[in-house]
């Protein structure tokens, strides 16, 4: 059996940081370029809840909250990101969102 190891670990956050940025990027294209339809509809969905994590997280009892949780979860793994490092990653994660927001004129 293959344990992982720290580097690993990180690597894998960074590969699910960067997909899910992906991810929501080509929803906010699908958005702008589709013609109202069924789909378009679900990814309005889909944009409202990223919306919603993200007011979420601009909120600063919430931020801590979820800095704190994300902590104990690498905790576990004895894996320390201070955090600050964490706080910054969920600061980039909201502009992310909020830039393809006003690129694409996306439900805000």
């Amino acid at each position: 059996m293959l344990i992982p190891s720290d580097l690993q670990i990180i690597a894998w956050i960074g590969g699910l940081i960067i997909a899910a940025n992906a991810l929501a990027m080509i929803l906010f294209v699908l958005f702008s370029k589709l013609p109202e339809s069924s789909l378009k509809e679900n990814i309005r969905n889909i944009i409202l809840e990223l919306d919603k994590f993200a007011d979420s997280m601009e909120n600063i009892e919430k931020r801590s909250i979820a800095v704190h949780k994300i902590s104990e979860i690498l905790g576990w793994r004895k894996l320390f990101i201070p955090s600050a490092l964490i706080g910054w990653i969920i600061d980039l994660e909201v502009a992310a969102i909020r830039k393809m927001q006003k690129k694409t004129n996306a439900p805000n």
